[in-house]
């Protein structure tokens, strides 16, 4: 499998640094303006090529005055796995809702909200280069009847440039740090480090989650698709809720 989508050169430079003293992240973020009718990100693993694919589809829209950006992940079946609801705010991206599926069969996904207690997901203006966005939210699994915390904290890192379809373009690098806790009979913890990397005018290009020395998962951007045409190439017709099985 070739990886020719983007390659990470660690150049730094000063171009998201504005005069009023403050770090301009904005430009680095999914382009909202452009994203109404719906686009597919496709990133493929980095070193390992058993990890399958990852497709997400974010479609912007607004209401009540605000602009939103939908999130929704799917699994090789184009079932989806996660969904995802951000509002944009004067400083950056807040989470509204998430949604995650559990598989309770090969053919039905069942539908769990989370309750989010923190939800800052991505900075635009940032007078402290050391500040750091923290994301909570939390769920209870039906499949495996356990209480699920979920926690990210994103700060930024450096700035550098990246390759992707032969434009070199500008981009931010953010530190990762995650938790998963598990209450079932007593807490599972699970934590580790990262990094992502977010390019000028087109949003997530790279991530990598170092879970442990035996699983490290990395992923790059290697295409993005009008929604119209992905359905059509994939023959698939993309929802963000799954398809159940009639009774009939």
């Amino acid at each position: 499998m070739k990886y020719t989508g983007i390659f990470l050169l660690l150049v730094s430079f000063m171009a998201c640094q504005p005069d009023d003293g403050k770090l301009n992240l904005e430009p680095f973020y999914y382009p909202l303006d452009s994203l109404s009718n719906g686009r597919v990100y496709s990133y493929e693993s980095v070193g390992n090529p058993y990890d399958p694919p990852i497709f997400w589809l974010y479609q912007s829209r607004n209401a009540h005055g605000s602009t939103l950006l939908t999130g929704t992940s799917y699994d090789l079946d184009f079932q989806p796995d996660q969904y995802v609801v951000e509002r944009r705010v004067k400083n950056g991206m807040k989470l509204d809702t998430f949604i995650t599926y559990e598989a309770v069969s090969e053919e039905t996904k069942l539908e769990v909200a989370a309750q989010i207690e923190a939800g800052n997901v991505f900075p635009f203006r940032l007078k402290d280069e050391n500040e750091v966005l923290l994301t909570t939210v939390k769920w209870h699994s039906e499949t495996s009847d356990a209480d699920i915390t979920f926690v990210r904290n994103r700060q930024y890192l450096a700035d550098t440039t990246v390759v992707f379809k032969g434009d070199t373009l500008p981009a931010v690098r953010i530190l990762l740090r995650e938790l998963i806790d598990t209450d079932r009979e007593g807490h599972l913890e699970l934590e580790y480090g990262g990094e992502e990397v977010y390019a000028k005018g087109i949003g997530l290009v790279y991530f990598e989650k170092n879970i442990n020395p035996e699983w490290q998962m990395k992923y790059a951007l290697q295409e993005i698709y009008e929604r119209p045409y992905f359905e059509r190439v994939f023959g698939v017709k993309l929802s963000t809720r799954p398809q159940q099985p009639s009774n009939q």
